[in-house]
């Protein structure tokens, strides 16, 4: 019995040690959340033009083409609850522009209501110094979200696939074009982002309005767009949840009449070669968006920080 006692106790501490290891691997790798909190950090003060939002804004704009002292705090997958974090927490005295996407699932989607998610917040706890959450809580470690813990280990052998410029504008995706290779994922991406029961329709809503709240107290353009899309992502999308979002755009307009919003959902100037998947452009796609939203928004296109 000692014996056994024994052997278990030193496999436990071999996996403990492990794991710690491996918790701390994964905390020093480079991540787009880190980055740009410590940037923010260094240079909010300066920011003049902020993006928000989630992949759509990550991929979609870049900032160097979009005027002086502009930055893209986006991050895949962000909701609006931490759009509101990241609007609220940098000291942002000469701010006079925030950009945010109004995407197909920005009403329905919070990290912390989602299983499947809930990783992502992870990032908010550990990297961005974010108090929404304890430290002791399922978002305080790496290790708790197991697939993505998985993925992040596996950099110790290949390349990460997520890349970012100096201005937090998301490059991974180059000029490719899954749908020029004959990958359309429409009906995927679609499902991904379609959410029937609607159960943090109250919450994301609220944070939008806060958002816009906070723009309107302080003076500050609150320029909303959607990103464009696939025809083939467009086809599979809920009917219901696209009428929801046009009836909560409008009354939030309504209460916000400074809200200034572009529509390029079904842009015909966005050719399949301009996306990289149903509903996310590349860097040929992110050129064409970033020129529009300029144009349409009257951003000046100066040379950048």
């Amino acid at each position: 019995m000692k014996i056994f006692i024994r052997q278990t106790l030193t496999f436990s501490i071999i996996i403990l040690a492990l794991i710690t290891a491996g918790e701390a691997y994964v905390r020093s790798m480079p991540n787009p959340a880190r980055f740009k909190h410590q940037w923010m950090l260094s240079h909010s003060q300066e920011v003049e033009t902020l993006i928000l939002g989630s992949s759509h804004c990550f991929y979609g704009l870049n900032p160097t083409a979009m005027g002086p002292n502009t930055f893209s705090m986006a991050l895949p997958t962000q909701p609006y609850r931490y759009d509101w974090y990241e609007l609220t927490h940098y000291p942002l005295p000469r701010l006079k522009n925030v950009v945010l996407p109004f995407s197909y699932q920005s009403l329905f989607e919070d990290l912390e209501s989602e299983p499947r998610l809930r990783y992502w917040a992870v990032r908010y706890r550990l990297y961005m110094d974010c108090d929404i959450h304890s430290p002791l809580s399922i978002y305080g470690l790496e290790c708790l979200h197991v697939a993505s813990f998985k993925e992040k280990l596996s950099s110790l052998w290949r390349h990460g696939q997520l890349t970012w410029d100096s201005l937090g504008f998301g490059t991974s995706y180059a000029n490719t074009s899954l749908l020029e290779q004959g990958k359309n994922n429409g009906r995927q991406r679609a499902a991904e982002n379609t959410y029937p029961d609607q159960h943090s329709l109250p919450l994301c809503t609220q944070m939008l309005d806060s958002i816009a709240t906070y723009c309107d107290r302080r003076s500050i353009r609150l320029l909303l767009i959607t990103t464009p899309t696939s025809p083939s992502f467009r086809a599979h999308c809920l009917k219901r949840q696209i009428a929801v979002n046009d009836s909560v755009l409008r009354r939030i307009i309504q209460r916000h009449p400074s809200i200034e919003y572009r529509n390029y959902w079904t842009d015909p100037d966005f050719t399949p070669a301009d996306f990289y998947d149903a509903d996310h452009l590349n860097l040929r796609g992110a050129a064409k968006l970033t020129n529009k939203v300029v144009r349409d928004f009257s951003l000046r296109k100066e040379k950048n920080m």
